[in-house]
């Protein structure tokens, strides 16, 4: 709500030496008296006559020189005090000669880039927070903080020190990100809770975006009502100043990423971009492909307002590594959101080890043997080649096996699994890695779900129950799969497609699978399941990697599947989708930390990140039990980010952050709706920010006289010269 008026007023000036020139309102008074005449006394026969006359008009002249004399004095006067600028200010918060603890709350979001006339909100911010240190009083203090997500303290104990904050500002860099309104009231009251100054003020500059300022649906306002109520209960004083623009037209990539979680050499990506055009009027753009900095293919696209318009390209990869994939569109007045990118890690091959729980040497009697068929088919199998490379061990091997060279690691049928093994896969999948879990008659339930569900904390993320239906008695009504509408990435490649290629999978008979109970408070997915609504195939995202739990075999013992067509295309999607966590890792939004993990041997590594803007920065490498972690947090500038690593570990990483397309809606509020979403904060609201970059006073200051007084010496000047003739007319 807006501040109410105050019952009691101090007054004060903004240039205070310029009264002063008060001293100029005696002029008339001096000229006055210097002009008075002193007269000898002569008497002649006719004097009584003028005596009489004079007598009789002397009160009326008199008066009449007084008066011109005082408005003549009040014009300079007034004319002094205006150019002192006097101002009125509320005894209740501002009161003059007393310091002023001021912090200096600069919306840091993308959405402040905005930049008409050539100046974005950003600059323009910074230039009213400079005047504002320029024109305060001698002994006021300030702080500064930067509005984000996380906000960020610039000064967090009042500076007393002019110069200082104004280096402070002047170095201030925009975020790409965008805002948590509580945590930054939060640390506007820690800063003010740190000041010993009794009298303080708040100054907000933004831009007043809805997306940052607006409640989220499903987001509860009364920690930001608790953030916003301490500044009542430290008295202090907030400003808004608004920043935007309603109106305001604006066009981003919104989305960026390939049809397929894990790219190989040769083969085809579809690269899959969304654009979306935010305002009130539809326009055109073209939209360029830029593979590793060169640029490819261009495309133009009409955007209707409020629309997301998808756009596509394919590409090959001909070599293995790390590439960097952007999707361009026309520069408009919000450049940062124009562009997006994407670090794709490529394969030479898909790297996958089979763990056999019941391996056998006669062709198709082990549980691997139709999996490692539908994924890397032998040579003289028809179709194209795979990009699956398989190697299978037995169950007794897997403790031998160093798991971090592999893309995926696949159980199938495992009796039961060590404490040591259970041990080595979480490493793994800290570090990435990808798991896969397949059923069967071997499995031994209690130890399973002992140490690898462990209660819904370990990486299985359903627990097995008793199995269903017999599979040694196949006489009897099979299940069937309830593809669930092909929405989950591993069976969506069957949504649109004939009822004939559906019937690949929809006509799968299995006889017995284990009975998948997901905990209720999981972020587990059912990505297929049964007819009789039991889950067929279950995934979790697992520390850093990726873990996919099917009911049923990986062979024949339960289940029609692996003769089916649908087995092989869906078996590859289930690998590529474990194995997406190495690549997922590798792109992030605005704010979240650079997360990497490593062989624990990689600890005493040396570490280095060069950011978008080609800043180079040492850090460290950190064990985290059976792990090496770098986490590097400064990720507020979105763009590519490189990561170099030493020995003992030589690995080059390449990272993308992308900023929040929530960000590029730039629809604002104004006072009234500013009043609604923080309901019970008390703010004073002003919009002039050019005027304030040339008198920042208006900000602190209430009830300005400086333009009252020019009017009032105007009227004055009409009256002393109508007066002036009217006397001199009549004298």
């Amino acid at each position: 709500m807006m501040v109410s008026v105050p019952v009691i007023w101090a007054l004060g000036f903004g240039n205070l030496p310029l009264l002063y020139g008060l001293g100029a309102a005696s002029l008339p008074i001096i000229i006055h008296l210097l002009n008075r005449r002193k007269f000898r006394e002569v008497r002649f026969a006719a004097m009584r006559f003028l005596m009489a006359a004079m007598r009789k008009n002397s009160r009326r002249i008199k008066i009449e020189q007084w008066l011109l004399l005082a408005i003549r004095t009040l014009l300079i006067l007034f004319v002094v005090c205006a150019m002192a600028k006097p101002f009125m200010e509320s005894l209740g918060t501002v009161l003059p000669g007393q310091r002023t603890h001021r912090v200096l709350a600069i919306d840091g979001s993308l959405s402040m880039g905005y930049a008409s006339a050539g100046t974005s909100r950003f600059d323009q911010a910074k230039a009213v927070a400079l005047r504002l240190v320029t024109d305060a009083h001698r002994g006021d203090t300030f702080s500064i903080v930067i509005i984000g997500d996380p906000p960020r303290v610039v000064i967090g104990n009042p500076s007393p020190s002019p110069s200082e904050v104004e280096k402070e500002l002047k170095e201030i860099v925009q975020t790409h990100g965008s805002t948590d309104l509580t945590a930054s009231f939060e640390a506007i009251d820690r800063v003010l809770a740190a000041s010993d100054i009794a009298q303080k003020e708040v100054i907000v500059l933004t831009d007043l975006q809805v997306a940052s300022w607006a409640p989220r649906p499903g987001v509860g306002t009364d920690a930001l009502k608790r953030a916003t109520a301490k500044l009542s209960t430290r008295k202090a004083r907030s400003v808004v100043i608004d920043l935007g623009k309603t109106g305001t037209e604006n066009r981003a990539v919104t989305s960026l990423g390939l049809n397929n979680p894990i790219a190989t050499v040769g083969s085809t990506v579809i690269v899959n971009a969304t654009v979306r055009s935010f305002g009130t009027t539809s326009s055109s753009t073209r939209v360029r492909l830029i593979i590793d900095g060169s640029v490819g293919p261009e495309k133009t696209l009409d955007l209707p307002v409020g629309e997301d318009v998808p756009v596509a390209f394919s590409h090959v990869f001909n070599s293995p590594g790390d590439h960097v994939l952007e999707v361009k569109i026309d520069d408009d007045l919000l450049s940062i959101d124009n562009h997006r990118v994407l670090a794709v890690l490529v394969h030479e091959h898909i790297e996958v080890l089979l763990v056999d729980g019941d391996f056998k040497t006669e062709p198709f009697q082990a549980e691997t043997d139709y999996l490692a068929q539908a994924l890397s088919p032998s040579s003289d199998s028809p179709g194209s080649p795979t990009p699956v490379k398989t190697t299978v061990v037995a169950e007794s091997q897997l403790s031998r096996r160093e798991l971090a060279a592999y893309d995926a690691v696949v159980l199938c049928n495992i009796a039961q699994v060590t404490e040591a093994e259970v041990s080595a896969l979480e490493a793994y999948l800290k570090q990435g890695g990808g798991v896969v879990y397949f059923g069967g008659d071997m499995v031994v339930p209690e130890n399973a779900n002992r140490l690898l569900f462990a209660d819904g904390k370990g990486l299985l993320p359903a627990m097995i129950g008793p199995s269903v239906g017999d599979s040694s008695k196949q006489g009897g009504a099979p299940f069937s799969f309830n593809p669930l509408g092909f929405r989950h990435p591993i069976v969506a490649m069957f949504n649109g497609e004939s009822d004939e290629v559906q019937a690949g999978l929809t006509s799968v008979k299995t006889w017995q699978f284990e009975k998948l109970s997901i905990p209720k408070e999981s972020s587990a997915k059912v990505a297929l399941a049964f007819e009789n609504g039991d889950p067929a195939i279950v995934e979790v995202h697992h520390h850093r990697g990726v873990v996919v739990q099917v009911a049923t075999s990986a062979d024949t013992g339960w289940t029609t599947w692996p003769v089916h067509p649908s087995y092989p295309p869906v078996m590859e999607q289930i690998i590529m989708f474990a194995a997406s966590g190495r690549t997922t890792e590798r792109n992030v939004r605005v704010g979240q930390p650079l997360d990497q993990a490593l062989p624990a041997t990689a600890a005493s590594a040396s570490a280095n990140v060069l950011d978008p803007n080609e800043k180079s920065t040492p850090t460290k490498l950190t064990l985290a039990g059976d792990v090496a972690v770098l986490k590097y947090e400064d990720t507020e500038i979105s763009g590519i980010y490189q990561v170099k690593i030493g020995p003992p570990i030589a690995r080059d990483s390449t990272f993308s952050v992308n900023p929040d397309p929530a960000e590029s809606d730039l629809s604002k509020l104004d006072k009234a709706t500013l009043s609604d979403a923080v309901p019970g904060w008390s703010f004073a609201y002003l919009t002039d920010w050019q005027g304030l970059t040339n008198d920042a006073t208006s900000v602190s200051r209430r009830g300005d006289l400086h333009r009252p007084l020019l009017y009032l010496v105007l009227a004055l000047l009409a009256t002393e010269s109508i007066l002036a003739w009217k006397f001199g007319h009549h004298s």
